[in-house]
């Protein structure tokens, strides 16, 4: 019975410390979670590990949780803490676009696409904003694989001009995503955090 109850009526019954409440929660959000986390960071110990941080942190959140209709934003969230926290411990430095590109390319899912259109969507939605210089140094840059030089001579812009550009979408794009409301987008956020 309890395995139809929405996460709204769990958490009420979390609240006041219901370990089975939290059991049905953990069981209905775990996989997904656990999906998220391992294809940002490849390693099935550490994934385990935030997995675990992440549950805990919302029983020790317990009295003040609210969800609308679902805790996984908040639980994506939570995990993206985390990650960011391993990666700045260990002065792992991600790959950038070069991840978030194979991250996408790998998706397979019904849900993993959809993510993927909306993280394209945003992305598409900041680079509308931007002036065209940059946006065309971007595009060229990152969906085209054009290196400075050939930007530079189309664009009929100096190198520097180019990456200054480059370096600028790049920063703009990270602070759309990481103030994303879309909690899926956010840990794909990640990717882009140390583009240079």
């Amino acid at each position: 019975m309890d395995n139809v109850k929405s996460d709204k009526e769990l958490i009420k019954e979390i609240s006041s410390g219901d370990e089975l409440a939290f059991q049905h929660l953990f069981d209905r959000h775990w996989k997904p979670l656990y999906a998220f986390v391992d294809r940002l960071i490849g390693d099935e110990d550490q994934t385990k590990d935030i997995l675990q941080n992440s549950f805990m942190e919302i029983w020790k959140r317990k009295e003040s949780l609210f969800a609308d209709d679902s805790l996984m934003p908040l639980l994506i969230k939570i995990a993206k803490n985390e990650v960011i926290t391993l990666f700045r411990r260990n002065k792992v430095r991600l790959a950038g676009d070069q991840i978030l590109i194979s991250k996408l390319q790998r998706m397979e899912e019904a849900d993993d696409r959809l993510i993927a259109s909306e993280l394209k969507q945003e992305i598409d939605n900041e680079l509308v904003k931007m002036p065209f210089n940059m946006r065309q140094c971007f595009r060229l840059s990152k969906f085209e694989n054009r290196s400075v030089k050939e930007i530079a001579l189309e664009l009929r812009l100096s190198e520097q001009t180019v990456k200054n550009n480059i370096s600028e979408a790049l920063r703009r794009l990270r602070t759309a995503l990481l103030n994303s409301d879309a909690g899926y987008l956010a840990l794909f956020s990640l990717a882009l955090l140390n583009l240079t």
